[in-house]
């Protein structure tokens, strides 16, 4: 049926007030000015309505944990598979037998232990953990668990997530790959976690730059303010917001962002970090304090870091498996209760609604051998782990037991035979509808006729 030259006019209006709330943003983002400021100067220049509905991200934020090198082995200590775990068999590859529990709640089954990171969150806030892909053992960048029709899954979150506009947009960690997906953004790449404070250092604020003295920042932004004042079109309806804009501006060149960014003794402690702690947990955990403070005030919309790489064929026969697993579950711990209470500058949400964590890797090793741990999975399979913060179904998709059966699943979300490429689209897929906050038009082009509503993931609310 025809469209009614009305349901054309509102359907215009919307794509323009779209376009104008991004160019907004992301002009302000540009500039340096606060996004709540920006809201601020739509709300007087183009209403409440509009205002509001740019306060709302319409997608979530990512984090990707890419534990290459063996490094993804250390979560299956987090999320056993069930029957293997229930097993209780002291030779298998679980570190705690006879002291694994299920979760209540959970749309599919998902077992937990003493080490399990996230374990006393809802049943609906639980993770999803896909069996899916291919083996890649000593991979630093896998691409079977990361794939979705030809495009990397962290480009194409950062293609969803241009409609919230940030500062940069992504940021990679060492030598993370992002591969490519239309729309997506160029990433910005440090060293660490800690280099990522670096990258919101305002130019004249540094030391030795011209507005490194606050008294100096401060009189550069009273004289700008002194101009507008004494400009007649100041005080003109159709330029105040753009002076308004530019004041704000002038006080952002001034300001030393990294400051707010910095890694400080109480955020280590949260993390349980210390002196035994080793280097690449240490790692991992100061990515997330800084990625918490950027999402924070809309600096970024995604990092990318590489976790583990520590190849642990030695986990169970030295001991390991005594410590590191407890030292990664305090640092993930701390990374989801600092997400629960900090609250988003723009939108005063929870950031732990509005962030979505994925967990990807080369080899889980062989969950049903502990002696040198093998790199071999049953049936060639990998696993994809994620937080869907709230918009996937949760618990395990595919399984292994305890007799070295590998089951896989179809697009309905059912047990069927394993088929790695498939069950990997249907994982990336259900990724991206958690990061589209449910929007299956939103991730239409990247999934291909691939339906997560209902099979993967939860309805969206009507």
């Amino acid at each position: 049926m025809a469209k009614s030259p009305f349901s054309k006019r509102d359907e215009q209006r919307e794509l323009t007030r779209r376009a104008l709330i991004k160019w907004s943003v992301a002009a302000g983002a540009a500039l340096g000015v606060s996004r709540a400021k920006i809201f601020d100067i739509l709300e007087k220049s183009a209403g409440k309505d509009l205002a509001f509905a740019a306060s709302e991200n319409p997608t979530t934020r990512s984090v990707h944990v890419v534990a290459g090198n063996g490094g993804l082995a250390w979560f299956q200590l987090f999320w056993p598979q069930n029957d293997i775990a229930a097993a209780a068999n002291p030779s298998f590859a679980w570190h705690k037998p006879g002291q694994s529990m299920l979760v209540p709640g959970t749309d599919k089954p998902l077992t937990v232990g003493p080490d399990t990171a996230w374990k006393t969150l809802p049943a609906q806030r639980q993770v999803t953990a896909f069996l899916c892909g291919s083996n890649e053992t000593h991979v630093n960048n896998p691409v079977s668990t990361t794939g979705l029709n030809g495009n990397n899954i962290f480009s194409v979150a950062s293609a969803l997530q241009s409609s919230s506009p940030s500062v940069i947009p992504i940021i990679t960690i060492g030598d993370a790959d992002v591969g490519t997906a239309p729309g997506s953004a160029r990433p910005a790449n440090v060293g660490d976690g800690s280099g990522i404070v670096g990258l919101f250092n305002s130019a004249a604020s540094r030391a030795g730059g011209l507005l490194s003295k606050p008294v100096d920042a401060q009189l550069y932004k009273a004289h700008y303010d002194a101009f507008t004042q004494l400009n007649r079109a100041a005080n003109r309806s159709t330029t105040k917001s753009a002076y308004s804009t530019a004041s704000g501006a002038a006080s952002f060149l001034g300001t030393n962002l990294s400051a707010k960014l910095q890694i400080v003794q109480t955020d280590l402690d949260r993390y349980g970090i210390n002196g035994n702690t080793p280097t690449n947990v240490d790692n991992i955990a100061k990515a997330f304090i800084v990625a918490v403070k950027a999402f924070k005030m809309g600096l970024t919309n995604s990092v990318v870091l590489p976790a583990m790489r520590d190849d642990p064929h030695d986990a169970f026969d030295a001991g390991k498996v005594n410590t590191v697993p407890a030292q990664l579950k305090a640092v993930f711990d701390g990374f989801m209760n600092d997400l629960a209470n900090t609250t988003d500058d723009v939108t005063m949400k929870s950031l732990a609604d509005d962030t979505v964590i994925t967990i990807h890797g080369d080899t889980t090793k062989d969950p049903l051998n502990r002696g040198g741990w093998p790199d071999g999975t049953p049936g060639n399979t990998n696993i994809v782990y994620v937080y869907g913060a709230g918009h996937l179904k949760t618990g395990w998709f595919g399984s292994i037991d305890r007799n070295s059966n590998v089951k896989g699943f179809d697009a309905q979300g059912n047990p069927a035979t394993y088929n790695g490429n498939n069950t990997a689209k249907f994982a990336m897929a259900s990724i991206a509808y958690a990061i589209a906050k449910r929007d299956e038009r939103a991730i239409s082009n990247f999934a291909n006729g691939i339906t997560v509503s209902g099979n993967f993931g939860r309805p969206k609310d009507i």
